[in-house]
């Protein structure tokens, strides 16, 4: 899924680095829906350029939501 952006705009959020400017039609990715274990994600993640960031487990631990950074 992808949010894309009519015009320029400056987003804030609670990441390391708060603002985000966006320029018009650009897009942010905001979600990947795949079934992987813990490591293939963090695999996967970094084979695409992302480092780490944080994660968030259901308490059946079947369903993990993982927010990620473009690596430095």
């Amino acid at each position: 899924m992808r949010i894309n952006a009519y015009s320029a705009l400056k987003a804030q959020n609670p990441a390391p680095d708060p603002t985000v400017d966006f320029a018009s039609v650009e897009a942010l990715r905001i979600e990947i829906s795949a079934k992987f274990r813990q490591d293939g994600i963090h695999v996967e993640s970094a084979a695409a350029g992302f480092a780490r960031g944080r994660r968030w487990n259901n308490s059946g631990g079947r369903f993990t939501l993982s927010l990620t950074f473009p690596a430095p």
